[in-house]
Parts: C-alpha cells; sequence; structure tokens
C-alpha cells in the first residue's frame, strides 16, 4: 500500500513511525524546508507515552525533556498569587509523562525514520484527485503520484483538508484566545522552572528549555480572529503585557524571528467526519484540541498509532472506519474539557482569579492530584 502522508509534526512522523512498525512505508512531504523549530513545550503522558516505550523511544525523550517542577504564578503587578510543583502530578501518573519542546519530540520521532522513510521538505500537495481505487496527487514541485491513502497530518489549518473536505470556515471553532510562543537567549535569572503571570483575560509565562533559551507563551482573550502580519504581531502584544514586571516585558521589546516563532487565533477543530474516501485527517486536523488541553499532543500519537494499526489488519475502508470509531467518542469528550479549560487558564474577573489562586495548588498536592491523576488516565485515550 502507498501511503502519503502531508505534514512532518508530532502526528504525521509518529504515523510514519507506527507504519513501518507494521510494514507499512509511507512517503512524508512538509510545506517547511526543514525540519520546523518553532512552537512551545508539549506533553507525553497515558496513551502518547505508551506509544512511544512501543517505538523504543522513551530513552531517548527523557535525554530531551524539559524539566518543570516549581511553577510560581504572580500577578500583573508581580505579586505572588501561587505555586505549585509539576513533580506531584507526574508521581501521581507513576511518572509516564515528561514535558518537550515540540521541535525535539520531531527531532527524534525522524532520528527514528532516518534512511528508511523519505521526507520531501519544501513540498506540498497542490491538488488531489480521489479515483476510487487510488489518489492522483499533484505536488508543489510538478510532480505527479498515484497513492492508496492520503493522510492529513498537517495541522489545524490543514492544506489537505480544505482540498478535500471544504473550507477551514466549516470546521475551525474560534475559542475568544490568540496565543504566541517564541525562543531567546536567556538573558535574566529565574528562580523557578516556569514563571507565569496572571490578569483578568491575560496570562504570559516563561519557561527553561535546558539549553540555554528560555521560551515565552503569551495568551490572551480576543474574539477576533483575522490573521495578523509578521511586523503587526509584537504590538498587539505590547499593548496588553507592556507594563507588566520586567521579566514580561522585556521578552518582546528586542523583535522576534517569527519563523521560528507561533501567533495565532486558538481554535478547535471540529471534523464531522475524518475520512472521505481514500483521504483521512489525523492529529490537530482532525480533532485540534488546543494548548489549553495539555491533551493534544499525546491524542495525535495514539491516533497515529491507531490508525496505522488498522490500517495492517483491515481493508482500507473498515480501517478507516474502525479508526474513527475507537477514538472520536473520547476525543469529543476532551473536547468538550478543552473548551472549559480556557476560563480557567485566563480567568474573566477578580474573583475568578482568587479562585484560581486556591484550587490550582489545592489540586496540585497529595491527596487531590492522585484523583485528577485517575480522572486525567479515564478520559485519555488508550492504544488498547
Amino acid at each position: 500500500m502507498r501511503i502519503l502522508i502531508s505534514g512532518a509534526g508530532p502526528a504525521g512522523l509518529a504515523l510514519a513511525n507506527c507504519l513501518l512498525d507494521v510494514g507499512l512505508t509511507p512517503v512524508v512531504v512538509e510545506r517547511a524546508p526543514a525540519l520546523r523549530t518553532a512552537g512551545y513545550a508539549v506533553g507525553l503522558h497515558l496513551g502518547g507515552w505508551e506509544v512511544a516505550e512501543r517505538l523504543g523511544l522513551i530513552d531517548a525523550l527523557k535525554a530531551r525533556a524539559i524539566s518543570i517542577q516549581r511553577a510560581d504564578y504572580r500577578d500583573a503587578q508581580g505579586r505572588r498569587l501561587f505555586s505549585y510543583n509539576y513533580r506531584h502530578l507526574a508521581a501521581a501518573c507513576g511518572d509516564r509523562m515528561l514535558v518537550i519542546m515540540r521541535d525535539a519530540l520531531q527531532e527524534v520521532l525522524v532520528e527514528r525514520l532516518a534512511g528508511r522513510v523519505p521526507i520531501r521538505y519544501g513540498t506540498t500537495i497542490t491538488a488531489l484527485a480521489d479515483e476510487g481505487e487510488a489518489v492522483e496527487v499533484e505536488l508543489s514541485d510538478g510532480a505527479r503520484e498515484r497513492f492508496d491513502l492520503v493522510v492529513a497530518a498537517d495541522g489545524y489549518r490543514s492544506g489537505v483538508r480544505e482540498l478535500h473536505f471544504g473550507p477551514h470556515s466549516a470546521f475551525l471553532k474560534p475559542l475568544g484566545y490568540r496565543s504566541a510562543a517564541w525562543r531567546m537567549p536567556s538573558s535574566r535569572e529565574m528562580d523557578c522552572d516556569y514563571a507565569a503571570f496572571m490578569d483578568i483575560d491575560l496570562q504570559a509565562g516563561l519557561y527553561r528549555v535546558g539549553d540555554g533559551t528560555i521560551s515565552t507563551l503569551f495568551c490572551w482573550r480576543d474574539d477576533d480572529t483575522s490573521r495578523v502580519p509578521q511586523e503587526m504581531r509584537l504590538t498587539q502584544i505590547a499593548g496588553r503585557f507592556s507594563d507588566w514586571p520586567t521579566l514580561i516585558a522585556d521578552t518582546f521589546r528586542h523583535g522576534v524571528d517569527w519563523t521560528n516563532g507561533f501567533f495565532d487565533t486558538i481554535c478547535q477543530v471540529n471534523a464531522p467526519e475524518w475520512s472521505r474516501g481514500r483521504v483521512v485527517l489525523v492529529g490537530d486536523a482532525a480533532h485540534c484540541m488546543t494548548f489549553l488541553s495539555g491533551q493534544g499532543t499525546s491524542t495525535a500519537v495514539v491516533g497515529a498509532h491507531v490508525l496505522a494499526s488498522e490500517l495492517a489488519s483491515r481493508p482500507l475502508e473498515d480501517a478507516l472506519a474502525a479508526y474513527e470509531a475507537r477514538l472520536r467518542p473520547k476525543v469529543s469528550r476532551l473536547m468538550k474539557q478543552s473548551e472549559q479549560i480556557g476560563g480557567h487558564y485566563v480567568p474573566r474577573s477578580r474573583l475568578g482569579l482568587a479562585v484560581q489562586s486556591w484550587i490550582i495548588p489545592a489540586l496540585m498536592r497529595p491527596p487531590l492530584v492522585r484523583l485528577m491523576a485517575r480522572k486525567m488516565e479515564s478520559s485519555s485515550l488508550s492504544i488498547a
């Protein structure tokens, strides 16, 4: 079976690895000219951890993981709100979870594919036609090829989904926030692993990556969903955060290289069908939950494993139906939870800010953290 994967992010690369392990060798195309370095830290746990174990990647991932233990939260004037230790949650999950930069996760996945799966960088699918027995694909380099299956793993603004399923407006559900993230040299000492600052409708954070750099993560309430030109992005951020404590305000005063940064509206993806004919959606292209859920990467990795295992054991049409039937019920529940999390992550009022200052540290300490870990486990996807 000839399989084309569009997108060399965590979902596409995990799928390529899982397909190899069931005897299928895909081809991967990626819009970027090289492996993307943009993005923020992602969590891998529970089902995602299980897939990484099966691929033999846990040691490599641990070696590149970020050590986040103490997290301090302050208000916009720098006054302490609360602290917690992330290790409490990891321990409650049996230490089967880690935090890693998105590009580091991709590097580990690419290394396992080296010499076995071709990755064509700087290449996109510009047209496709499902002819029933195969998909005729036209690529941006002018090539025309036929594949048995095309996989859209190209993110929540999926180009393949737009070509084959319909316009973005039919699938994207804005949650009323924007976010931005980029990495920069560590020029200021931090006395914790994660420093966050919160106010009504606003949150900003910094965390050490472990390679001499720090990463930012800004999030703010904004109902405008229009695209923002690169030259206007820092103006938007500065208009909201420039009078915050120096640790935050200094991060955007020296410019940002947006080719290695992230700035976008926070949207979920609601796709009524994950496959149509010989084209299938995985990861954020099918069910983006946003970074607010903390479940997106693990869910994408589990979805990749499930799709590969179904393709190896059933005829194509049955495999695609089984893939969706196994995942959609829990994915739907996780997406509903993700919608609710935004109001907690970026409080809407002084009361909400005060409640968060009490409830988060309480949930992150024994015995409540064990209850939270069990709830995470019950709602997360499994590869079984």
